[in-house]
């Protein structure tokens, strides 16, 4: 069985998940280009699937 990257996001009832390959060198990463490569594509993951906004308002 292939090893994959599970990432999800979840903001209150609303949930995403999404199941990504692993680069054919995993095997060969370091954890820390592991952790470098899963954040980042954790990143991508959220700025697609959450809209964020902010607005000044009179209180």
């Amino acid at each position: 069985m292939a090893k994959v990257l599970k990432i999800g996001v979840a903001m209150g009832l609303a949930r995403d998940e999404d199941t990504i390959p692993l680069p054919d060198d995993w095997d060969e990463m370091s954890e820390e280009e592991r952790e470098k490569w899963a954040d980042e594509v954790l990143d991508v993951h959220v700025s697609n699937n959450v809209n964020a906004w902010w607005n000044v308002e009179e209180a």
